[in-house]
């Protein structure tokens, strides 16, 4: 008897941290197939999911404008939301997109690739007219990615950093060459 017992409340504690599926077998046991509680609500559960990107043109328009009213020369800037498509099970059609965060890519034409304080300086001043479009303003709950292209004829300097990194190397003082250093690093 004494090992009936723990043994029936390990069965009854199995039976209630399990979702049992109703159905023809007829053992539903009160249980409900739908989930009770979600943390944040999707417009639909049957789909699966694939990265994905998708264009942002009006906060592109915007980043731009920035980037020209602080006297950017030469600087191309784009926004793009960063997420996941929802494809429905059946269909594979995109139910919707769920943005993550927003990304923004910037291409700057430059006389010299070489000349790394330049560069830095204005590196510098892409990041803080990029000040003006922060996580929680733009969409996505998470901080994105900057990508800075420096291009001079067929050569490329290609950085890649979290706006997070972006923030934290000019919290440390960092300018110039040093801040273009601490960025091309990550």
């Amino acid at each position: 008897m004494s090992l009936k017992l723990p043994a029936l409340f390990l069965v009854c504690l199995l039976l209630v941290a399990c979702k049992l599926p109703s159905g023809d077998n007829g053992l539903s046991f009160g249980l409900t197939e739908e989930p009770t509680v979600t943390e944040s609500p999707v417009p639909y559960t049957g789909c699966y999911f694939n990265w994905a990107t998708q264009p942002l043109p009006d906060l592109s328009l915007e980043v731009q404008a920035a980037m020209e009213t602080a006297g950017l020369e030469g600087v191309t800037a784009i926004a793009e939301a960063y997420g996941e498509n929802c494809y429905d099970s059946q269909t594979n059609e995109v139910v919707y997109f769920a943005t993550l965060e927003t990304d923004f890519r910037v291409t700057v034409e430059v006389d010299n690739l070489e000349d790394t304080v330049a560069l830095g300086d204005m590196l510098e001043l892409i990041l803080v007219t990029l000040d003006q479009f922060p996580p929680g303003a733009t969409s996505g709950p998470q901080p994105g990615y900057i990508g800075v292209n420096f291009i001079k004829g067929e050569e490329t300097l290609y950085l890649w950093f979290t706006v997070i990194d972006g923030e934290s190397a000019r919290a440390l003082g960092l300018h110039g060459a040093d801040l273009l250093e601490e960025l091309q690093n990550r």
